[in-house]
């Protein structure tokens, strides 16, 4: 099958893709390990980072991990084995900023951070890290740092408790902003930011030719929805990310790589932000220019 070579990050944190017809052989990391390289050659590689966590407590969502791509379609040379390190998605706290996601790398040759955390209660602000977390009620969301990141969402409002929480930025669209409201009508959270389908990247990416790892698995690094106050309207996160919630009820887990968790609800006990999910790793190269590696969940040549 003809397959679309994963290119360079631009400064708009935008992938170039370039047509292609040939095969690939693919190596995919879904937890730390090796890539046993016995015959290197040119490969190209993909790192999601680990997700953040949502904030506690009226907070704001998680935001997804960094995509990065090696630096040009060409790929990177790669002569000797390689440690893969996959970042960890970040866990919730109570009643306060959750934990970022971890970076995932390859070696010294390509990392993408983990999402930044939501920000919880009203004393803690949201993290950077890949995409930016939700702002709590009283803050404004951080900033993406990184490929294909874009910042969080703004709490509702600064002095008014029933403002809702931002949400988590994805990788595709910052994360929307929480309403403002009033105790007795509390404003809605955030919704999370889009993630990228991973067929964006490489239209072979699917969970057809990856059963092992790509099912269920086919957007990444989605932004964790914001919490709000009492009964209002939680903010949903993106495809794969975790909804926010409300009254004292923990925020959704995400379940797709990348993706952040939602933010915690908020009333007199509090919350725990839902944890953000893993990352992942893609190292592919032409199937016949006589690379030999092993290493990785599913090896696949498609």
């Amino acid at each position: 099958m003809a397959a679309r070579l994963m290119g360079y990050v631009s400064a708009s944190n935008t992938p170039t893709i370039v047509g292609a017809t040939i095969s690939y052989k693919y190596h995919v990391f879904t937890s730390s390990g090796t890539l046993t390289v016995t015959t290197g050659g040119s490969m190209q590689l993909l790192a999601v980072g680990g997700g953040g966590a949502g904030g506690g407590n009226q907070a704001g969502g998680g935001g997804g991990g960094a995509i990065e791509v090696s630096p040009n379609w060409l790929g990177v040379s790669v002569t000797t084995n390689q440690t893969i390190t996959i970042g960890a998605g970040g866990t919730g706290v109570l009643n306060t900023r959750g934990n970022n996601g971890g970076t995932t790398s390859v070696g010294s040759l390509i990392s993408a951070l983990g999402g930044g955390s939501g920000g919880g209660n009203t004393t803690t602000t949201p993290s950077s890290g890949g995409s930016g977390g939700g702002g709590n009620r009283a803050t404004t969301g951080a900033a993406g740092v990184g490929g294909n990141t874009r910042a969080g969402g703004n709490g509702g409002a600064t002095s008014i408790p029933g403002a809702g929480a931002g949400g988590g930025g994805g990788a595709s669209a910052v994360g929307g902003n929480g309403a403002t409201g009033t105790t007795g009508s509390p404003g809605a959270g955030g919704a999370g930011g889009a993630g990228l389908a991973a067929t964006y990247f490489d239209s072979n990416l699917t969970a057809t030719n990856f059963p092992t790892t790509l099912t269920n698995q086919g957007t990444w690094s989605s932004g964790g929805g914001g919490g709000c106050y009492g009964t209002g309207t939680v903010g949903t996160g993106g495809t794969g990310a975790g909804n926010g919630a409300n009254q004292d009820n923990n925020g959704g887990a995400a379940t797709m790589y990348g993706a952040g968790g939602g933010g915690g609800g908020g009333t007199s006990v509090g919350s725990t932000g839902g944890a953000g999910y893993q990352g992942i790793v893609i190292i592919r190269y032409p199937s016949t220019v006589g690379i030999v590696a092993t290493g990785g969940q599913e090896v696949v040549t498609v």
